[in-house]
């Protein structure tokens, strides 16, 4: 659930509110199957989860809160229109005439990958592996060099 921790962080360094008027959690937490080989290991399949966050007596303007999970989704999450996911909502109540708690809902998909390892404790196609969380870079461009020229 790294992409909730990373979001959590990011609004954590906003100074928003107070870091104890900030919570975050997880819900509805799925995992569809894969099983697919990959460059790395073995991609078991991607997590799906509604991620939860709660900013209690807030006081900025609700728009600049809105950007920040804007950006932070454009420059972390890119690839949100793959998965069709929907956009985040927020739910905004009022507690005085400056201050608000707000719940923000966001849904997430994060591919889950095993490497394999002799020593590891999951076993699977005849094969035994570990759990290890890792990015997955996607090369965007490159060359093919054939004889070792390019």
């Amino acid at each position: 659930m790294t992409k909730l921790q990373g979001l959590t962080a990011y609004l954590q360094e906003r100074r928003l509110v107070e870091p104890e008027q900030l919570d975050s959690f997880t819900e509805q937490v799925k995992l569809a199957l894969i099983w697919k080989p990959d460059v790395d290991g073995m991609h078991l399949g991607d997590m799906h989860y509604r991620a939860v966050i709660v900013l209690e007596r807030f006081a900025d303007h609700p728009a600049r809160l809105m950007a920040l999970v804007g950006s932070w989704l454009e420059n972390q999450d890119a690839n949100r229109d793959r998965h069709e996911l929907p956009a985040p909502e927020f739910l905004v109540e009022p507690v005085d005439n400056d201050l608000f708690d707000v719940e923000i809902t966001l849904e997430f998909v994060e591919p889950q990958y095993l490497a394999e390892d002799v020593a590891g404790e999951i076993q699977a196609f005849g094969k035994t592996w570990a759990f290890v969380p890792f990015d997955l870079w996607v090369a965007e461009r490159g060359e093919v060099a054939t004889d070792g020229r390019p």
